[in-house]
């Protein structure tokens, strides 16, 4: 799953790379806070002006393999569902922050894309 993870970040920032000119990978959306102990924060891609212009838009991939055991009680639209959620709850407030927006770009291993990620 993992190594699909990144062959989607790659090809997604390669094809947004051909319409955006500010494409970033990985981009930091909080540092690292050693007074607090609290872990820093990073999305795939970073992508100035997809919703927005000159507001840069952050997205963060999330493959799922929605035939795994655990899932066997859920529909895959449902499993998405979750997904796309763990990653606002994840994301929301940090992105806000820094004034930009998020979108979570949730797939399944088989190409099934949660609505969000169908918008993009």
């Amino acid at each position: 799953v993992i190594q699909r993870h990144n062959e989607v970040r790659d090809c997604f920032g390669d094809m947004a790379a051909q319409i955006w000119s500010h494409v970033v990978r990985e981009p930091i959306v909080k540092e690292a806070d050693s007074k607090a102990d609290g872990p820093g924060l990073r999305a795939d891609l970073g992508i100035r002006g997809v919703w927005i212009p000159q507001v840069e838009a952050l997205f963060d991939i999330n493959v799922i393999d929605t035939d795994a055991p655990s899932h066997l009680h859920q529909t895959p639209e449902s499993i998405l569902d979750s997904g796309a959620l763990e990653k606002k709850k994840l994301y929301k407030k940090a992105v806000e922050d820094r004034r930009g927006t998020f979108t979570p770009f949730v797939t399944s291993v088989d190409g099934l894309l949660h609505r969000e990620a169908e918008h993009f």
